[in-house]
């Protein structure tokens, strides 16, 4: 038989039950023809020969704002600026070498790590403009600033909360989720089709590079008209991998309408701990007269549960802190005791700060928990570090437990957050393994299924995709090292996406095969 593709030479790591192991794989129709030892005697369309390298299921990112992403990588990075001058200097060398007036984008912000502690106003970002429209968003994407031109798109009522002021005026700083959702949608609702649909695509080839060939995508609320979420059920057969899409909206009949077999994502019930709106039960070190905000109350948050478990069809909410993830679990609690369980696999998104208690709970309610391996990567040290700075180090060593959770026999899942960190999940999964402080790692086994069968179940595609198994999509990704030699060694932070392939077909290749 001549199959379509032929791996040979390679360390196959399937991921299945037995997390077997095989030399050589065919593929035919899309899919995985057969799996051997040794060496393959049929011929193929093409063959890739892996020369030793390690052939794993194809990578899923299971939480990423794929429209912000895109913009990310088209935008001025700001994340080592040491200070508003040097935040200005940035955009506007991109002013002025960009023609027209459209709009500069400023990403990955953090006010804390600036010198003055703030955003720019929109007078300063009004000098250096060129006449542009700018816009700079937070690493969180719960904080935004923009100039003069900005504002007048933005149009956000000077009394919504987060509204900065200087001497009554608004200074073009939104610093709260009502006043900066709601700006960021009025300004990305003001691009044209194409203009979004080149960011969705942008984001879709940057996850290929990084042996991705799932993403589940997160649509809606940052968009007036969720305009994005029309694009990628409309075009999304057109890009190089699979994304899932989730409808962010608060209407569960929305969803239903569009035939979605779920509803929600990242969902805000409460903000972001560079924001001090992430919502704890104590006060945070840096900010001891806050403890964040709830955005919603218990019976707000309960509608949309309620409805979505009576329609059958899956529901997801962002909580952070201690409060939020109180308020979400006690919700699909309350639900599943009037509904009954219906194996919907209901997801928390984040989970960062749970409480022993909540995790019990978790485990009892069979939710699945999807969590950010980025966040402590780059934001929590075993001495030292952001998390450190504003929570304290017992808060910060509580932070994302995934040894905790996982020994419940909960299904955790990995994503990056993009864009408030990179879609790197070779980079996350050597961070669950052996991150700088040890206290939460994992093996290597529980992180590489955060990434592959954990993910795949998630979203009911355990019987397609997650896994190396005859039968299955041909999804894969080759990287050049084999993680369970680099356990304990920090090379593990140095795996690569050589290869990368969706249904049989080469979507990215770093060198010749």
């Amino acid at each position: 038989m001549k199959y379509d593709l032929i791996i040979k030479n390679a360390n196959i790591i399937s991921m299945d039950q037995d997390l077997n192991r095989y030399d050589w794989l065919a593929v035919s129709d899309q899919t995985i023809a057969r799996l051997g030892q040794g060496q393959p005697q049929d011929e193929a369309v093409r063959t890739i020969d892996a020369a030793g390298a390690t052939v794993l299921p194809g990578l899923t990112d299971c939480h990423v704002h794929v429209l912000n992403a895109g913009i990310n990588l088209n935008g001025v990075d700001l994340q080592n600026c040491a200070d508003i001058s040097e935040v200005l200097s940035e955009l506007k060398e991109r002013c002025r070498a960009e023609d027209g007036n459209g709009w500069i984008y400023g990403v990955n912000y953090v006010p804390q790590n600036i010198k003055e502690n703030r955003y720019p106003t929109r007078w300063e970002l009004d000098e250096i403009c060129e006449g542009h429209k700018v816009v700079i968003f937070a690493a969180t994407l719960h904080g935004c600033a923009v100039n003069s031109q900005g504002v007048e798109v933005a149009q956000v009522p000077e009394d919504y909360p987060g509204v900065e002021k200087t001497e009554g005026i608004a200074s073009g700083v939104y610093s709260s989720d009502e006043s900066s959702f709601l700006a960021t949608a009025n300004i990305l609702g003001s691009l044209s089709d194409d203009e979004l649909w080149k960011f969705i695509k942008d984001c879709a080839e940057y996850a290929a590079s990084q042996g991705a060939t799932t993403i589940h995508g997160l649509f809606g609320q940052f968009v007036k008209d969720d305009r994005d979420l029309d694009l990628i059920l409309d075009r999304g057969s057109q890009l190089a991998i699979d994304i899932v899409p989730f409808y962010q909206t608060w209407d569960v009949r929305k969803a239903l309408d569009r035939d979605l077999p779920r509803v929600g994502g990242c969902l805000t019930l409460d903000g972001a701990l560079f924001e001090y709106t992430m919502a704890n039960f104590e006060p945070f070190v840096t900010a001891p007269e806050l403890r964040g905000v709830l955005y919603h109350n218990d019976d707000e948050v309960y509608k949309v549960v309620s409805e979505a478990h009576r329609a059958g069809i899956q529901c997801s909410m962002h909580a952070v802190g201690e409060r939020a993830i109180d308020q979400l679990i006690y919700t699909y609690y309350r639900v599943i005791r009037e509904q009954g369980q219906k194996d919907l696999r209901h997801r928390i998104e984040h989970f960062c700060l749970p409480t022993k208690g909540q995790i019990q709970m978790a485990a009892d309610l069979d939710l699945i928990i999807s969590m950010q391996p980025g966040f402590t990567y780059l934001w929590d040290k075993k001495e030292g570090g952001e998390f450190e700075m504003i929570l304290g180090r017992e808060r910060a060593d509580r932070w994302d437990p995934f040894n905790r959770i996982i020994e419940k026999g909960i299904t955790v899942i990995g994503g990056s957050d993009c864009p408030v960190t990179p879609i790197d999940p070779l980079t996350d999964i050597a961070t669950c393994v052996n991150g700088d402080n040890p206290i939460r790692n994992i093996s290597v086994t529980e992180a590489l299924k955060m990434y592959t069968s954990n993910a795949a179940y998630s979203v009911r595609q355990e019987d397609k995709k997650g896994t190396v198994e005859i039968g299955k999509q041909a999804d894969l990704v080759i990287i050049d090292r084999d993680p369970y030699e680099y356990a304990s060694a920090k090379e593990i932070y140095d795996m690569e996406a050589l290869c990368t392939i969706k249904n049989g077909k080469v979507i990215y290749s770093k060198q010749d095969f």
